[in-house]
């Protein structure tokens, strides 16, 4: 019977036919074009909460399809973003929560968006403009046509600049079509040469802009999310017939981003790949948190996880040892570690909600 690791190995040696084998499915297609078609439409995180399909999609995408039903809870996630450490995101030792909370940071959004609409219009001049003092809002233009790319020193400001000065008559000009169309639309919108001071104070314009920064921030979000989506799937798929297969590819994906014990010790799935490939039993979890802590750090050096070549050495450790203990390597587990209740990985619902909460207690 062919074994885990033969079987991880058939999708991870071809991770982007097997994604794009998972993306060309119809049900995975279905999703993702009803996701990009209507992301665009969400202005704030009262419309993104409201269109279920729509929130469901992000949150499975994210990994937390689990907790999708518990919306107070990822609400709380999402209103405070990811810019200050103080964030009920990031307080939470799953790094899961921020990473769905830094791509979907509306809280940011609709301060940069309320900033720049409040304020443009005190700008007069091509010098105010591009001055140190309106960089957040001049930073705000450039990333609502995708340019951030042609101001990253001195030198390409200064140019960019000049051709605010000049307009439409501007010879800078860039290689890229779609980049200097890009940049021809900015000159448009910010036509200091013919509209002078009153440039900034046309509202249609400037909410043509603020559109836009909306639309290239959804377009972010719906690349992301639609790629995490696909591979959360291609995953699911891979452990239809053993789930062992699915831990090991969550696992290679997850793995180097591991700091701390407490990461491993909030996600059932990375639980359950440790546990097993350091031979531990489950009964584990019942003991002291920071006790638990202490053992995995006395048996894993997380910089490993960074080198190639010892993530995949203890995804070996992990493959064989399930076979082991499955008895068959095509077993396929009665509950899905990645979706089912956190207790099959050996830790009770209290524990992982204790987990979660360390960090809000000052740790």
């Amino acid at each position: 019977m062919t074994t885990t690791m033969l079987s991880y190995q058939a999708v991870a040696r071809n991770i982007t036919q097997s994604l794009a084998r998972t993306a060309a499915k119809p049900d995975v297609a279905a999703s993702a074009a009803y996701f990009e078609k209507n992301i665009g439409k969400v202005k704030t995180l009262d419309d993104f909460m409201k269109d279920d399909r729509l929130y469901r999609y992000a949150v499975d995408a994210f990994g937390l399809g689990e907790m999708a039903y518990a919306k107070a809870f990822m609400r709380k996630v999402l209103e405070g973003g990811v810019g200050s450490s103080n964030t009920f995101a990031n307080k939470l030792s799953d790094k899961r929560y921020r990473e769905f909370a830094a791509a979907f940071d509306f809280s940011t959004q609709q301060a940069e968006t309320s900033y720049f609409a409040a304020n443009i219009a005190k700008v007069k001049t091509v010098t105010a403009f591009t001055s140190d003092s309106a960089a957040r809002m001049f930073d705000f233009a450039i990333e609502a046509f995708g340019l951030e790319t042609i101001v990253d020193t001195p030198k390409e400001k200064a140019a960019v600049t000049a051709a605010l000065h000049l307009g439409k008559d501007s010879p800078l000009h860039f290689d890229d079509p779609a980049l200097d169309t890009r940049f021809r639309d900015f000159l448009k919108a910010f036509d200091f040469a013919t509209k002078g001071p009153k440039t900034t104070s046309d509202k249609p314009a400037m909410q043509q802009v603020v559109d836009r920064h909306n639309g290239v921030v959804r377009a972010d979000q719906a690349k992301v999310t639609v790629e995490k989506y696909t591979r959360q799937k291609m995953e699911l798929d891979a452990g239809a017939s053993n789930e062992s297969v699915r831990l090991a590819l969550y696992f290679q994906r997850k793995a180097p981003d591991i700091t701390d014990p407490y990461q491993i010790m909030a996600d059932p799935a990375l639980l359950k790949v440790v546990q097993t490939a350091l031979g531990l039993p489950k009964e584990i979890g019942a003991i002291d948190l920071d006790k638990q802590a202490e053992i995995y750090k006395s048996r894993i050096d997380f910089k490993d996880f960074k080198d190639p070549v010892k993530l995949q050495s203890f995804i070996t450790r992990f493959t064989a040892l399930a076979d082991s203990q499955n008895g068959s390597a095509a077993a396929a587990g009665a509950i899905s570690i990645l979706v089912g209740p956190p207790m099959a990985a050996g830790v009770s619902m209290d524990t992982l909600f204790s987990i979660q909460n360390l960090r809000l207690g000052g740790l």
